[in-house]
């Protein structure tokens, strides 16, 4: 009984931190598409979805284990999809801002240069973040098979 109150109480949290999560994300979606772009807000958004995101990730954890078979595919899959969504609205909001605070500089060789630099910055968050990602798939699966 305990166990199923637990389970509950970890989707309540859930619900919750997605909620969370989808009032920034559109809220960054609204401002970047806002013709009048504030950076200091988008910047803010950014660390805020940041910190939101964060307590789903640590909920998500334990719950996985605790699905049944035959939920474990779907609700993975809904998991996977708030993460691609953050992601993909971080990196879209931070390449906004970095274009906006990169200088106004005529040479090309530098502007292709910083332009590589970001490209690759940008590239090894998105990794890093994936691979982080595998490592804790990693070590639910390899939980639930141990308790299993």
């Amino acid at each position: 009984m305990a166990e199923a109150q637990s389970f509950e109480l970890l989707k309540k949290k859930r619900k919750s931190f997605r909620t969370a999560v989808t009032k920034v994300v559109n809220e960054l979606e609204a401002e970047l598409s806002n013709s009048d772009l504030n950076i200091d807000r988008l910047s803010e958004l950014v660390e805020t979805l940041s910190i939101k995101f964060e307590p789903l990730t640590l909920v998500d954890q334990p719950l996985e284990p605790l699905f049944k078979p035959e939920q474990f595919d779907g609700e993975f899959e809904i998991t996977e999809e708030y993460r691609e969504k953050v992601l993909l609205w971080q990196f879209r909001a931070k390449k906004k801002i970095n274009e906006y605070l990169k200088p106004r500089v005529t040479s090309p060789s530098f502007q292709t240069t910083s332009s590589q630099s970001q490209d690759n910055i940008f590239g090894t968050l998105i990794t890093f973040a994936l691979k982080s990602q595998n490592t804790i798939l990693h070590d639910s699966m390899e939980m639930t098979l141990q308790n299993g």
